[in-house]
C-alpha cells in the first residue's frame, strides 16, 4: 500500500506532465466538477408556479394503451393525470379498471391504467444546451418515468433516425438505478446497440434530484445533482445514422405503466396512485466563456508492437459508451499516436490507451498501469481539464513517463 501523501504527490506530478499547455487543476473533488453558471445563460424555463399548466409551452398527449413499448396505460389530457400542485408539475398514474375514452385520432379504447405524457413539440425545441430538470420519481413496481428528448423531424424521417436522448429513465422494480441513453439509426435498443450509462441514487423516490444533460456539437454529458456519470463523444465524422444530434430536439416528460421495460416484473397495483413530481425545467445555452476547448491526447508506442488496427482512447469516463474507444492517428515518421478532442472546460475524465480495435469487447489491448500513477478501480489515466487548449505529453504506453 503506497503512502497517501506520496500517492497524492505522484498524482500531481502526472497532472503536471499531462498539462503541457493550458491551465490545469490539481484537485479531484467528489462531484468531479465545480459548477460555473457564468458559462451558461438561461434561455427558457418553467417553474410551475402558476395554478394551471402553461399550454403555450406544453402539449398534453392523448394516446391509447400499447401505442409504444407495449405500455399498459392510456395517456390522457385530464387534470387527474397532469396538473400543478404546490408549485410543482404532477404527472400521475392511476388504476381505473374499465376506463373508456378516445385517443387523439378519435379511436375508442378501454384500459385499467391512465397516466400523463407532455412535450414541447411545435412550441419549444433546442439544438445544444444544458437541460436541468428537478424531479422526484414514483415508487412502485411497474412504474417507468422518463425525462427525454426527440428530434423535431420525427414526423418526416421517423424513429430512431430523428435521434432520441434519454436524460433520465427509471423502472420501479430496479429502484434507485438511473439511466441515461441515446438512440439513433445505428445505435438503438431494437438492435441492442444503444449507448447507455447509469448511476445509483438511493433516494430517487423519496426526495428531489436534479437530472441534467449537457449537449454540445461534440459531446453529450449526463449528470445527477451535478455529478457527471455518463459521456458520449461525437466521433461520427458527420454520419447522421450515428449522430443526428446536430438538429433541434423537443422535451418530453411522461410516466408509463408496465411496458417492455417497466413491466418486466409486473405491476404492483397497491402502489397507485403513482406520481412523478417536477419542481422545474430549465434550459441554458453556452456563453462565450463556456465554449469547449481542444485537448490533444498523445501516446508513444516506441516500446510496443502496434496492432494493425491502431491506437484508441478507450475505457474510463471519456469513452464509457463505446468499448472500442476513440480512434487515434500516427504522427508520420514517429512512434507517437494522437487525437484531438473538443471537451468541456473545468471537467475531469478518466481513460486509457488501447492497442487495437475491439468494438464488441471490454477485454484485450489495454494498458497495464501501476497503482502509483493511476486512478480508480481500473487503474485509469486521468485528466483535470482547465480553461485553455491543452496538449498532453506523449507518455509511454503503459507508463506515466516518456519512453526511454
Amino acid at each position: 500500500m503506497i503512502d497517501v501523501n506520496k500517492k497524492q504527490l505522484i498524482f500531481s506530478l502526472v497532472i503536471a506532465i499531462f498539462g503541457c499547455s493550458g491551465e490545469q487543476k490539481n484537485q479531484i473533488t467528489n462531484s468531479n466538477e465545480i459548477s460555473d453558471l457564468t458559462r451558461w445563460s438561461e434561455v427558457w424555463s418553467d417553474e410551475f408556479d402558476t395554478p394551471e399548466l402553461d399550454l403555450s409551452s406544453w402539449n398534453k398527449l392523448e394516446w391509447r394503451p400499447g401505442w409504444v413499448n407495449n405500455e399498459q396505460q392510456a395517456y390522457t389530457d385530464r387534470d387527474t393525470n397532469i396538473f400543478i400542485r404546490d408549485g410543482k408539475l404532477i404527472v400521475r398514474a392511476l388504476i381505473e379498471p374499465g376506463y373508456v375514452d378516445n385517443d387523439y385520432t378519435g379511436s375508442e379504447y378501454n384500459t385499467d391504467f391512465t397516466s400523463g405524457r407532455l412535450n414541447t413539440a411545435g412550441k419549444h425545441s433546442w439544438k445544444y444546451g444544458k437541460f436541468e430538470i428537478k424531479a422526484k420519481l414514483p415508487k412502485g413496481r411497474g412504474s417507468w418515468p422518463a425525462i427525454w428528448m426527440l428530434g423535431s423531424n420525427i414526423s418526416t424521417i421517423g424513429w430512431p433516425d430523428c435521434g432520441e436522448i434519454d436524460i433520465m429513465e427509471h423502472v420501479g422494480y430496479d429502484e434507485g438505478n438511473i439511466h441515461g441513453s441515446i438512440h439513433t439509426a445505428d445505435y438503438n435498443h431494437m438492435k441492442g446497440t444503444q449507448k447507455s450509462g447509469g448511476i445509483e441514487i438511493e433516494t430517487v423516490t423519496d426526495s428531489f434530484h436534479i437530472y441534467t444533460l449537457e449537449w454540445d456539437s461534440t459531446y453529450l454529458r449526463f449528470f445527477v445533482d451535478n455529478n457527471p456519470y455518463f459521456f458520449i463523444y461525437n466521433d461520427s465524422n458527420g454520419d447522421q445514422k450515428k449522430w443526428p444530434f446536430n438538429l433541434n430536439h423537443y422535451l418530453i416528460l411522461n410516466l408509463a405503466v408496465g411496458g417492455d421495460w417497466g413491466g418486466v416484473q409486473g405491476i404492483d397495483q397497491t402502489q397507485f396512485p403513482m406520481e412523478m413530481e417536477v419542481d422545474y425545467v430549465r434550459v441554458y445555452e453556452k456563453t462565450k466563456s463556456g465554449e469547449s476547448i481542444k485537448v490533444k491526447f498523445q501516446v508513444d508506442m516506441k516500446n510496443e508492437m502496434v496492432s494493425g488496427t491502431g491506437l484508441w482512447v478507450s475505457g474510463g469516463s471519456l469513452s464509457s459508451s463505446n468499448s472500442a474507444g476513440i480512434q487515434m492517428f500516427l504522427i508520420p515518421e514517429t512512434t507517437i499516436w494522437e487525437t484531438e478532442l473538443m471537451l468541456p472546460k473545468s471537467s475531469f475524465f478518466t481513460f486509457k490507451f488501447r492497442n487495437g480495435y475491439f468494438p464488441d469487447s471490454w477485454s484485450s489491448g489495454w494498458e497495464q498501469m501501476s497503482n502509483e500513477c493511476s486512478f480508480g478501480e481500473y487503474n485509469n489515466r486521468y485528466i483535470n481539464i482547465g480553461e485553455q487548449d491543452t496538449v498532453l505529453a506523449p507518455l509511454c504506453f503503459g507508463e506515466c513517463v516518456t519512453c526511454e
